[in-house]
């Protein structure tokens, strides 16, 4: 006599269970993998984040927030003035600095009276604070591919008025947005 089986009561056996599990761990690294590359990829050639060490771009950005820097910001076009920038560090490239471009290439760029003035003409700057006094006196021209940056914490900032002028090629993207803090 044949054995009788109960509809529903026949368990998988061991390598189909073991297929399901493997099988589905599988699937969940490729879709992991996937992920993985398409986020490097855009790191390392559209966006990246970054950390704000320093309070040289007070009141804008505190220390210790994290911004969008978009990296393909200018392959189309040139960094504008009081655009906000993510920058090698002349000197040291290992070193990123987040500065506002304020002089762009051939133009002539002079402090006066704690003033700043694009050829001769006085640049408004509404992002700074009402007390800032821009120092020290100065007037320098730029030559192609070069920009003056400057932190929005004019007393607290390293920058070109110290360093000189930035070079093209030092510019890493344009800061796009806030996206969090430490």
């Amino acid at each position: 006599m044949e054995g009788i089986t109960v509809a529903g009561s026949r368990q998988a056996p061991f390598s189909e269970r073991l297929y399901w599990v493997t099988g589905w761990v599988y699937d969940f690294s490729k879709v992991a993998t996937i992920f993985l590359l398409v986020g490097l990829v855009v790191h390392y050639f559209f966006y990246t984040a970054l950390i704000v060490r320093g309070k040289s771009m007070v009141p804008t950005f505190a220390d210790g927030q994290i911004l969008t820097v978009n990296k393909i910001a200018y392959v189309t076009g040139a960094p504008e003035r009081g655009d906000v920038v993510a920058m090698f560090f002349p000197g040291e490239t290992e070193k990123r600095f987040i500065k506002r471009i304020v002089a762009l290439p051939g133009e002539t760029i002079s402090i006066k009276q704690g003033k700043t003035y694009i050829n001769g003409v006085l640049l408004k700057e509404p992002y700074l604070k009402k007390s800032v006094i821009t120092v020290p006196e100065m007037e320098r021209t730029l030559v192609g591919g070069e920009y003056f940056v400057m932190g929005d914490n004019r007393g607290n900032s390293s920058d070109s008025r110290a360093w000189g002028p930035v070079p093209e090629s030092f510019v890493i993207g344009k800061v796009m947005a806030k996206v969090g803090s430490l």
